[in-house]
């Protein structure tokens, strides 16, 4: 920082080693040097000049939902809330979005209200966030295929064609069991 801001960061701080030093090196524990490095880079895209506190260079470290090419928190919100009935076959936007909604549950959004819902859903796609800005790989379900689930049609039961070929060959076996 000294690099950047010179000598209005010392005197702000103090020198490399000292106590506001040991603060900054407390308060970024925990943060990847990749979220660090990304601090760094806002930190030259500012058009302020005036040295960041340690709360301020922490925000600038965290990378936002956009940034990873994710919805921010309101769209993911509302993806969420709108595919909680059957979401494994909709379509998502990421799969971070997916992952948030079902770590707060599909019934609890489909059935609750936003006021309830809304600051778990924050937290958890935060947190989503965070694991992938770390490098985790989110995956989407596997779309369910519909073939291989009965079927009912105005209440009546249609058995699908994988249905069908395992009745046939259990009543074959049947049959040739009993000699016929």
């Amino acid at each position: 920082m000294s690099e950047i801001y010179g000598a209005q960061f010392a005197n702000q701080y103090g020198e490399v080693g000292g106590e506001a030093f040991q603060t900054w090196g407390l308060g970024l524990r925990g943060m990847t040097a990749e979220q660090i490095k990304h601090g760094f880079t806002k930190l030259l895209e500012r058009e302020r000049t005036f040295v960041p506190n340690l709360n301020e260079f922490r925000k600038l470290c965290q990378v936002s939902p956009e940034e990873l090419g994710m919805p921010d928190l309101e769209a993911a919100y509302q993806e969420a809330a709108s595919k909680c009935r059957s979401p494994s076959k909709k379509p998502w936007s990421h799969p971070g979005v997916y992952h948030a909604g079902k770590a707060v549950g599909w019934f609890e959004l489909g059935s609750n209200t936003r006021e309830k819902t809304f600051p778990a859903f924050k937290t958890a796609y935060n947190d989503i966030c965070d694991r992938i800005t770390k490098g985790e790989q989110l995956e989407l379900p596997d779309r369910l295929d519909r073939t291989k689930l009965e079927q009912h049609q105005h209440g009546d039961r249609v058995a699908t064609e994988e249905n069908k070929a395992a009745a046939r060959k259990a009543l074959a076996e049947m049959k040739e069991a009993m000699g016929l």
